[in-house]
């Protein structure tokens, strides 16, 4: 009982779980936009059990990478637009963020533990982003950067 039917329905995704809960936001290229999908980020995660730290973390991680999204991306032009998709699945917690710029290249960011990477601050925002989450990428096309990044649930962070 119970086993009704495969889980392989012949899709090339290996290991991807059912998602308990998935939710997807046009959002405008502002900085008030920033807010939204960070309070959007931090409901979610919650839900998924975060607590404390590693809310603030994800929290921080959303909003460094929407304003980049926004300022370096779409570089303000209220013609653009930012998709903001959040999923999460009984292990994980995935913020997906795509622009509509001109796409960057995470390796070419300054270092932003250099002298002068920590004073211009430049950088820093993707180094936070890659530090705090589980997973980080980059991937770039001519409509635009999209940023995936991922939490994982842990039984610690869940405070079990």
């Amino acid at each position: 009982m119970g086993h009704g039917h495969a889980s392989d329905n012949g899709s090339a995704i290996r290991n991807a779980e059912p998602a308990l809960e998935t939710t997807t936001r046009i959002l405008d290229s502002a900085l008030e936009s920033v807010d939204c999908a960070e309070s959007s980020g931090l409901e979610m995660a919650r839900r998924s059990g975060f607590r404390k730290t590693t809310l603030e973390q994800i929290g921080l991680a959303i909003r460094e990478i929407m304003t980049n999204a926004v300022v370096h991306g779409n570089r303000g032009r209220v013609e653009k637009e930012i998709i903001l998709t959040l999923t999460r699945t009984p292990h994980e917690l995935r913020i997906v963020v795509s622009d509509q710029g001109d796409g960057f290249d995470p390796n070419s960011l300054p270092d932003p533990l250099s002298a002068q990477g920590l004073v211009e601050g430049s950088g820093r925002g993707v180094y936070l982003a890659r530090t705090f989450m589980n997973e980080f990428r980059v991937q770039r096309d001519g409509a635009g950067a999209t940023v995936t990044m991922v939490k994982y649930v842990s039984s610690s962070d869940a405070g079990r």
